[in-house]
């Protein structure tokens, strides 16, 4: 199989299967403290304007998230829409970091939205492009 791709749709699966991994790990490194987490995100925004009734389930639902959007970039099902709901995971995520003020963060996941805008951009040209 990997003979049959040109370099482009071969970066692209890299690509997507680096991203799986990182999202992937970063649920799962969560799930063993996800009390730690949930408190962690609740002490970030307990001065923010964002109610911790929001906060709570929501980071409940990140590692969740981060693991089912790691598995489906992995196994290559669903890519666009996984692609997708990052693109809506990484948004609220921006959101949060912002009335947090944490500037840094903000900037970090600009650049994993950037990523993303890649691998979506690619993902549907090499799906029709399979070889040389």
């Amino acid at each position: 199989m990997l003979p049959n791709l040109n370099n482009k749709v071969l970066a692209v699966h890299l690509f997507r299967i680096s991203f799986g991994i990182n999202f992937f790990f970063h649920g799962l490194v969560r799930m063993p403290n996800l009390e730690k987490f949930v408190t962690g995100m609740q002490s970030t925004f307990q001065d923010t304007l964002l109610p911790e009734f929001l906060v709570t389930p929501l980071a409940y639902m990140i590692p969740f998230a981060e693991i089912i959007i790691g598995i489906f970039l992995l196994i290559n099902k669903f890519t666009r829409e996984t692609i997708i709901g990052t693109f809506m995971l990484l948004n609220i995520l921006v959101i949060g970091s912002s009335f947090a003020q944490k500037w840094d963060l903000v900037g970090l996941q600009a650049t994993y939205i950037g990523f993303l805008f890649l691998l979506l951009y690619f993902t549907n040209e090499t799906k029709k492009n399979r070889t040389v």
